[in-house]
């Protein structure tokens, strides 16, 4: 029982992970290979705003959200959208681009030091009973809930809000989106800054989990995985994904080596490539594009 707790933590993490990368796939067709260094970003912030405020985690939140939606939306009207109509590899090439810029970016800022944002907020890692034995984290606890609520609610903005249905125009066709009087540049925007917002909630959890340095940035890059997995052009896919990797990983590090747990979700990404290389939920075309 404990097993399948832990299980559904790291696919709730990988979840978080996994949709900031279909968010941007889905609007721009780029494999954004500088997601985690976005998320290394998004996490300093978060750390800076709780050393700020003297640990107010409302105060920190709100930093490191509006710190993620910025740089996202920058990120896009500076660098993507010059390179759109040039081929893929451009903008995966610049992405990679990117993270390099960005890791040296935080070094020099907070420099290569690890630090443990936790120790400002006290009594949030306390385990809470769960019964049978069972406890989990208040850290755990937010991390499920979080998955939960970006599970359900970016469907539901998809099809229920005008912007939900522009985003889905844009993703299907951009050229007749735009024909119709839909601002592609401005949709494309907000999902750069949502799939950045998805990767700061995800290095949050993981600094105040675990730790926070430049180097974690390999965590993010794991994310990539179950998005593939699941489909890059599918949401809902990112859920079966992130639970196959997150049971991959935990298995591994607990039956065979807890340095195998780092390669896990890599080789379970070959072994999909080589059965279903469009992903559970995702469309046959989309192999081509990628």
């Amino acid at each position: 029982m404990s097993l399948l707790v832990v299980i559904l933590i790291q696919a709730s993490f990988y979840a978080l992970l996994g949709m900031g990368y279909v968010l941007i796939y889905r609007a721009t067709r780029v494999l954004n290979l500088a997601h985690g260094d976005l998320m290394v970003f998004g996490a300093f912030v978060f750390y800076q705003g709780l050393v700020a405020s003297s640990g107010s985690l409302v105060l920190a939140s709100a930093a490191g959200a509006a710190g993620a939606v910025i740089l996202g939306a920058v990120i896009y009207l500076g660098i993507m959208r010059p390179l759109a109509g040039y081929p893929v590899a451009v903008g995966v090439l610049a992405t990679i681009a990117l993270g390099i810029v960005l890791r040296s970016i935080v070094t020099l800022i907070w420099s290569g030091q690890t630090r443990y944002p936790a120790e400002y907020l006290g009594q949030l890692g306390r385990p809470i009973e769960l019964g049978l034995g069972l406890s989990i984290s208040g850290i755990d606890v937010a991390i499920i809930s979080a998955a939960i609520i970006a599970m359900a609610g970016f469907p539901l903005l998809l099809q229920r809000s005008a912007i939900g249905v522009e985003m889905r125009g844009v993703a299907e066709n951009a050229l007749l989106a735009a024909q119709r009087g839909i601002n592609i540049h401005a949709i494309n925007a907000m999902s750069w800054a949502a799939a950045t917002l998805m990767a700061t909630v995800a290095g949050v959890f993981f600094a105040l989990k675990v730790r926070l340095g430049p180097d974690i940035w390999y965590v993010g890059l794991a994310g990539f995985a179950p998005a593939l997995i699941g489909g890059m052009d599918s949401l809902r896919g990112v859920a079966i994904g992130a639970l196959i990797v997150a049971a991959a990983e935990v298995l591994a590090a607990r039956y065979i080596a807890p340095q195998i747990a780092l390669a896990a979700p890599f080789f379970v990404l070959l072994i999909a490539l080589w059965i279903r290389p469009w992903g559970i939920y995702g469309s046959r075309e989309e192999l081509e594009r990628i």
